[in-house]
């Protein structure tokens, strides 16, 4: 998910898969601009705006 967020510009911190403050924050602006319900958490929304497949 961090890997994504940040090729799509919403991320710029380290890929540790913690979702701190900049993450959730991430999450959001990408949320809002992709005109989705705002959560700051990983929905299958957001996982399908970034074209990642949840298995």
């Amino acid at each position: 998910m961090q890997f994504a967020m940040l090729a799509f510009g919403y991320y710029n911190g380290e890929l540790d898969g913690v979702m701190g403050p900049d993450m959730r924050a991430g999450l959001q602006r990408m949320q809002a601009d992709y005109k989705l319900k705002v959560t700051g958490t990983i929905t299958p929304e957001t996982l399908d705006a970034l074209k990642i497949e949840a298995r």
